[in-house]
Order: structure tokens, then C-alpha cells, then sequence
């Protein structure tokens, strides 16, 4: 792959998945990612989510860098590559079915430990040696997952406590000042969010345009080729018939000919031809007493002259 390419898929993967939000400077993003895994081990493995939060283990400690290198910190490169493809034909939620196959996988293994320090160290060092068999096991699962409804309501969810945390105290002139400009901050990041989408949507009608007036060009030179051979065709095809016709002609007279050919032989006269007989010795009794040999005489058949 040459680096117009890669950087081309560098900008898909930033613009169009969407993982462009989770470099911000606030890092609102990738909080919100660690509360919907931290939602979505507790709806799947509740045993290990209770584990981790007993010794106050949050997502943030040992998948915040999963996230924000898609894996590849610690975990092997060719794991990393088929993660990558899965992300371009699934999106950015096979992170999540990652993270949560990956911990549900070894959670035997995590609930063995019982202090903060091995804990992490184990998750961040130990888990990411996976074997191929593992990997395998891993990459199916992903595909067999559907957590997009659950991921859509978690972030929701993160926004209402968000509000409810902040509507619960009271505040006074400078808090409801700095909260004022925080509501207005996140309504200029939610329009720069928009501007992008627009621009985004604006470029894809643009590749999809001309996509679209390439194939009506190619329609048009289909078309056009069509008629011609088309034309082509009904020409042979008269080709073929004026052969037929003279074929015909011809075959025709043939056979007259030969009709008045064979009617001339029979209408001539067949001229008589002599054939000799081979010479035959015939033994009889002579009056005189004796036996003496006869020639008989050449007979006389009759057959057609040569043509």
C-alpha cells in the first residue's frame, strides 16, 4: 500500500468511523466509551464486573489505550490487522465486542487475582499473548455479537447522569456561568460535529454523482455497441439467406440435369455385342465309333454400349 492510500484510509477511519471524536482535547468521547464497556460487562459478565469494581478497577486503567490505538499497543500485529478489517466493515463498535470477548475469555484467569496491582498487570501484560486458537475464538465471536442498540442507550444514559449530576447542587452565579459555557461549548462541538457530517455527505454525493455519470456514459457506449451488433447481426443474417436462396438455385439445377441424364440413357438403343464364350471341351461318341471333341460355336449376347 503506498502512502496516498494509507493515508486515505487514515481519513475514512477518522471522518467517516468516527474515531476522529476520541483524540479531542476533553476526551468526552473516550469517557464515554469507558462507561458503555464498564455498561456492557455488566450486562454481559456480572460476576466480572463486580470483581473489578470491589477493587475499583474502571475501564479507563486498562482499555483507554485499546481504544485509542485500536489495540495495537499491546496486543500482536496480526491481531491488530484483522481488528482493522473488522472495523471497516463493521465500524467502530467492534472495539467493544473486543475489549468485552477478550475479558469474558479470560475471565477465569482475571477473578483468580485479588489486588488492584495484579489485576492490571495481568489485563495490560498477560491477556494480550493471545495463541492463534484464542485470536480465532475471539474474531468469531466479534461476528456474532450485536450490541449497537445497547451502545446507542448507554450513551444516552451517560448524558442524563451527566445532567442529573449537575442539575443535584446548587449553584451559585459563577457556577451557572461556567455551566452556561460549558453547555455552550458542547453546542459548538456538536455543530463542528454537524459541519463535519455535512462535509463528509457532501463529498460522498459528489463521488456518488460521478460515479453515476460514469455509468450513464457507460450505458450510453453499451448501447451503443449493442446497436451495432445488432446491425451486424440482421446483415449476416441476410448474408446467410441470400447464401441459402443460391444454395437452393443451384442444387436445383443440379438435379434437373441429372433428371435429363438419366432420362437420355434410357430413351437410347442398346447395340448387341459379341462375347466370346471361354473354349469348352465337350466329349461325345463319334458314329463312326469313336470320341471326338466338339467347339461350339461363339453365342451371341446382348449388352449396353459404353457411355
Amino acid at each position: 500500500m503506498g502512502e496516498e492510500e494509507a493515508f486515505n484510509m487514515l481519513k475514512f477511519l477518522m471522518f467517516e468511523m468516527g474515531l476522529r471524536k476520541q483524540y479531542r482535547p476533553d476526551m468526552i468521547i473516550l469517557q464515554i466509551q469507558m462507561y458503555q464497556l464498564s455498561r456492557l460487562l455488566h450486562d454481559y459478565h456480572r460476576d466480572l464486573y463486580n470483581h473489578l469494581e470491589e477493587h475499583e478497577i474502571g475501564p479507563s486503567l486498562y482499555a483507554a489505550p485499546w481504544f485509542l490505538t485500536v489495540f495495537a499497543s499491546q496486543f500482536p500485529l496480526g491481531f491488530v490487522a484483522r481488528v482493522f478489517d473488522m472495523i471497516f466493515l463493521q465500524g467502530s463498535e467492534v472495539m467493544f465486542k473486543v475489549a468485552l470477548s477478550l475479558l469474558g475469555s479470560h475471565k477465569p484467569l482475571i477473578l483468580q487475582h485479588e489486588n488492584l496491582e495484579t489485576i492490571v498487570d495481568f489485563i495490560k501484560n498477560t491477556l494480550p499473548n493471545l495463541g492463534l486458537v484464542q485470536m480465532e475464538k475471539t474474531i468469531s465471536q466479534v461476528f456474532e455479537m450485536d450490541i449497537s442498540k445497547q451502545l446507542q442507550a448507554y450513551e444516552v444514559e451517560y448524558h442524563v447522569l451527566q445532567e442529573e449530576l449537575i442539575d443535584s447542587s446548587p449553584l451559585s452565579d459563577n457556577q451557572r456561568m461556567d455551566k452556561l459555557e460549558k453547555t455552550n461549548s458542547s453546542l459548538r462541538k456538536q455543530n463542528l460535529d454537524l459541519l463535519e457530517q455535512l462535509q463528509v455527505a457532501n463529498g460522498r454525493i459528489q463521488s456518488l454523482e460521478a460515479t453515476v455519470e460514469k455509468l450513464l456514459t457507460s450505458e450510453s457506449k453499451l448501447k451503443q455497441a449493442a446497436l451495432a451488433l445488432e446491425l451486424e447481426r440482421s446483415a449476416l443474417l441476410q448474408t446467410v439467406e441470400e447464401l441459402r436462396r443460391q444454395y437452393c438455385c443451384v442444387c436445383r439445377g443440379r438435379l434437373v440435369l441429372w433428371i435429363q441424364e438419366a432420362e437420355g440413357l434410357e430413351r437410347k438403343p442398346l447395340a448387341p455385342v459379341w462375347v466370346p464364350r471361354p473354349a469348352t471341351r465337350f466329349v461325345g461318341l463319334h458314329p463312326a465309333g469313336h470320341w471326338q471333341g466338339l467347339q461350339p460355336a461363339p453365342v451371341c449376347s446382348r449388352s449396353r454400349s459404353p457411355r
